[in-house]
C-alpha cells in the first residue's frame, strides 16, 4: 500500500460519490497530503474528518479567479485528479452550456493553472466517460462535452510529456452516484471504480476502463461500432 507514499494528491469534485472514494483510496495508499477541492467547504466536513492529511480547498473550476487563487496557495502537487463534472441530462438541440463549462473548460482551467505546479514524474488523471466514445442522445450535451474532454486529454498528454508528467483518462460507465440517480441501468460502485483508477495508474494504463459496462462498450465499439451507435440512438425513440 505504498503506491502514493510521499506524494501529494489534489482531487476536484472531492465530495461527490467517486471523489470521496478516490480520496479514501489515496489515503489508503499512504498519500502524504490530499487536497480535497469542493465548491462549498461547509458541505464537506465529512472529508476533513477522514484523516489529518486531508486539506479542504474551496474551488469553482469554472471560475478562473477561483482556480488561480487556489494555485497561488499550493506550491506543488504530484497527482492532479480532475473529477469535477456535471450532467445536465439535456439533448443536443437544447440551449444549455453547463456541461461544456464544467466538464471541458473547468478541467482545462485547472490544468492551465497547475501546469507548472505538478512535479516531474507526476500525473494528471482526467475522469471522462465511456460516453466520450459514443453519444447517448438522451444526454447528448453531456456526451459531447466528455468527447471534447477525451480529445483535449490526448493533447494534454502530449503537452505534459514535455514536462515529464503523465496524463491518464478514466472512461467509466455509469457509477452509482447522485449524478446517475435518474438513469435506470447497471451501475458500478464508486469504491470499485476508485480502486480501478489507482490500479490503472500503478500499471501505467493511460486509458482506464474501470467497470464492466465501460469494458463491454469499448469491446463493442472496437468490433461492432455501428451496432453500439444504433443502440444508443434508441435512447430518444420513446
Amino acid at each position: 500500500m505504498m503506491l502514493l507514499e510521499n506524494k501529494s494528491v489534489m482531487i476536484t469534485g472531492a465530495n461527490g460519490g467517486l471523489g470521496t472514494a478516490l480520496v479514501r483510496e489515496a489515503l489508503g495508499h499512504n498519500a502524504k497530503k490530499v487536497y480535497c477541492c469542493v465548491r462549498d467547504i461547509s458541505k464537506a466536513e465529512a472529508l476533513k474528518q477522514l484523516d489529518a492529511r486531508v486539506e479542504l480547498c474551496a474551488l469553482d473550476t469554472t471560475d478562473k479567479q477561483s482556480v488561480e487563487a487556489l494555485a497561488s496557495k499550493i506550491d506543488s502537487i504530484d497527482i492532479l485528479i480532475n473529477n469535477a463534472g456535471t450532467n445536465s441530462e439535456q439533448r443536443i438541440l437544447q440551449d444549455n452550456t453547463v456541461d461544456f463549462e464544467v466538464n471541458l473548460f473547468g478541467t482545462l482551467n485547472v490544468c492551465r493553472a497547475f501546469s507548472n505546479k505538478i512535479a516531474k514524474e507526476g500525473a494528471i488523471i482526467n475522469v471522462t466517460s465511456i460516453l466520450a466514445l459514443v453519444n447517448l442522445p438522451v444526454m447528448g450535451l453531456y456526451c459531447a462535452s466528455k468527447s471534447a474532454l477525451h480529445s483535449a486529454t490526448q493533447a494534454l498528454r502530449a503537452e505534459f510529456a514535455l514536462k515529464e508528467v503523465e496524463v491518464y483518462e478514466v472512461l467509466a460507465g455509469p457509477i452509482d452516484t447522485s449524478m446517475s440517480e435518474n438513469q435506470p441501468m447497471e451501475k458500478a460502485s464508486p469504491e470499485d471504480v476508485a480502486k480501478e483508477v489507482w490500479a490503472g495508474y500503478e500499471a501505467k494504463t493511460f486509458e482506464i476502463y474501470p467497470d464492466p459496462v465501460a469494458k463491454g462498450m469499448k469491446e463493442g465499439l472496437t468490433h461492432a461500432p455501428e451496432a453500439v451507435i444504433a443502440e444508443c440512438a434508441q435512447s430518444i425513440n420513446g
